[in-house]
């Protein structure tokens, strides 16, 4: 079978049988099987020079590190890792993207939602062509800031390197264009807070948000400023896909469907908070992170 980049991929029959070898002549009908046997599906959808092999090892580890992933509905684990295909992005690497398990009490199982990271926008961004730079940072109390939206729009922040920055007070997103033009979107941190409020979908059944809000929120105000920006930006149809995917579950595998069109956004992710198994120290600044997981509350409350 040709593949988009003039490469043959396997069969699906062909990865079959190797995936049987693999577990001694035994078929196994895993999560992991069915990821290892949509390679083909995989590379069919990837841009000219992607391969599915490292998406296939990058969704392998994931698995394995994310707690309650491998639970997860299998058409959710393996849309997003469609959606990852389609884009081009790494699931768990670089900050591209994440795969979020989250307890769906409507369908009374787990399913997998695709995150899209900060450093996965910009990846996207770039590749239109027309950004040179484009970058998210934070403002603090003791910085030096000023905002003018005026006829030249203009923006200056000086942080203070050498004394206590205090807390947080502001967020921004710069895009420099290839024309040299550039774009600019600032939040302040109690307007992030009520994006936040509003916008957050993994919540408890009591309405508490957890997940990345809770335990990323610069990087989550980093990305939200980006998503904002992006609306004045020039986009690349990959970048439009992504925000339209992001925070979504997908269960159609077709590599021709557009991923904004197959996805769909739950309301509320219910859940409580489950520490990951691995991944950066929690105090991992100025990065979205490795995602908390969720998984569902017994009836007495308590994680099952």
């Amino acid at each position: 079978m040709a593949t988009s980049n003039g490469t043959t991929a396997p069969t699906n029959a062909a990865q079959a049988l190797a995936t049987r070898r693999e577990n001694g002549g035994v078929a196994q009908n895993t999560i992991a099987d069915r990821i290892r046997s949509m390679s083909a599906e995989f590379q069919l959808a990837m841009p000219r020079g992607a391969e599915a092999t490292q998406l296939v090892r990058d969704a392998l580890t994931a698995l394995r590190m994310t707690r309650n992933l491998s639970k997860c509905e299998d058409t959710s684990v393996l849309g997003a890792l469609m959606t990852c295909a389609q884009l081009g992005l790494r699931p768990g690497v670089l900050g591209h993207a994440w795969l979020l398990p989250f307890w769906d009490r409507k369908a009374n199982s787990h399913k997998a939602q695709l995150v899209i990271g900060y450093q996965g926008l910009i990846e996207l961004a770039h590749r239109s062509g027309k950004i040179s730079s484009l970058i998210a940072r934070t403002v603090y109390e003791g910085d030096e800031f000023d905002v003018d939206y005026g006829i030249a729009d203009t923006l200056v922040h000086k942080p203070d390197l050498f004394g206590d920055r205090g807390n947080p007070v502001a967020y921004y997103a710069i895009a420099k264009f290839t024309t040299g033009g550039y774009a600019f979107y600032v939040m302040s941190h109690k307007d992030m807070e009520r994006y936040r409020d509003q916008n957050a979908t993994a919540r408890t059944r009591e309405g508490k948000v957890f997940g990345p809000w809770v335990d990323h929120f610069e990087g989550m105000a980093h990305k939200t400023c980006v998503r904002q920006l992006a609306k004045y930006m020039p986009k690349s149809t990959e970048l439009a896909y992504a925000l339209a995917a992001d925070e979504g579950v997908r269960v159609d595998l077709s590599p021709n469907v557009d991923p904004a069109e197959s996805t769909e956004h739950p309301d509320v992710l219910d859940g409580e908070v489950v520490a990951p198994t691995s991944g950066p120290p929690a105090n991992t600044a100025g990065d979205e992170g490795w995602p908390t997981t969720a998984k569902p509350a017994d009836a007495n409350g308590g994680a099952q």
